[in-house]
């Protein structure tokens, strides 16, 4: 009986671990701002994001698909963006500009 519950209890343990791990490891949410010479910002929260460069914001949605992002997002109309990804650290490099997170 001892043996089950020593079982029981480390599968919860490593279970917990895991989604715990899993949930910080993931997250981008916060603000970037470009490391280049142009004002670029991005504001993630969820799956939602806000753009912002040379005064103009735009808001919409994003989703990774790999080392893609895609980002749909009304200006004018609605329009998709994709990019190339990568996470570096706490930074972001979105087509192939870095994005230093504040």
């Amino acid at each position: 009986m001892v043996r089950v519950k020593k079982k029981v209890l480390t599968l919860v343990l490593v279970l917990v671990l895991a989604i715990g791990l899993t949930a910080c490891g993931d997250s981008i949410d916060g603000t970037y701002i470009s490391s280049d010479l142009y004002a670029q910002t991005f504001t993630f929260d969820g799956d939602n994001i806000t753009m912002s460069a040379f005064g103009i914001n735009a808001s919409g949605t994003y989703v990774i698909k790999g080392d893609k992002i895609e980002i749909t997002y009304n200006f004018l109309g609605e329009h998709t963006w994709q990019q190339s990804f990568k996470k570096s650290g706490k930074n972001l490099i979105i087509g192939g500009v870095e994005f230093v997170k504040q």
